[in-house]
């Protein structure tokens, strides 16, 4: 009886693995997905570059926008620093009188004349604000007055003439409204 004991516990167990091994591949079948592959990374590769071609191109447009935006906002700095040479200028040609001295008016006319196209021709606009309605984008109210005649909201006076350079007010107009 011992001896059928032991020689169950010697067998060794069987397996009931079935080893289904796909055959080996041939060279052509290889290749094939080497080749599949191979075209898999091109079409990542291509991807990968025209990201990068498109943030290049986003990033020049970018800069240059950027660029020409502090050019324009110098220019603009640089325009505001000399509109109180054209209020001296214009209040000088107001209080002389054509008597003084013809010549000499008619040199500063000139040379107020020449500033002032030089700016209009890189886009400075005077505002118009008398006889038009006030705007707080434009204007800056000193005083409310009542004037006969005059609805409430009127530009009745302007102190010192506002302007605006491409669309953007550089300094407000200053100006007397009815109420």
């Amino acid at each position: 009886m011992n001896e059928k004991k032991d020689s169950k516990k010697t067998k060794a167990p069987v397996s009931k693995k079935t080893t289904s091994k796909k055959p080996p591949l041939t060279k052509e079948e290889q290749l094939k997905r080497k080749l599949k592959k191979a075209e898999n990374e091109i079409v990542g590769i291509k991807d990968q570059l025209l990201r990068t071609a498109a943030e290049l191109d986003n990033y020049r447009k970018r800069t240059e926008r950027d660029f020409t935006r502090i050019a324009e906002n110098a220019q603009g700095e640089i325009i505001r620093d000399i509109l109180p040479i054209i209020d001296d200028l214009e209040r000088s040609l107001k209080t002389t009188s054509k008597k003084d001295d013809k010549h000499f008016i008619e040199g500063i006319e000139l040379i107020f004349q020449k500033l002032l196209s030089s700016l209009k021709a890189r886009g400075l606009e005077p505002i118009d604000a008398v006889g038009k309605p006030f705007d707080v984008n434009c204007h800056d109210a000193l005083l409310l007055m009542e004037k006969k005649g005059k609805a409430p909201g009127i530009v009745l006076e302007q102190h010192e003439k506002g302007y605006v350079w491409k669309g953007r007010v550089l300094r407000h107009a200053k100006v007397v409204v009815s109420k």
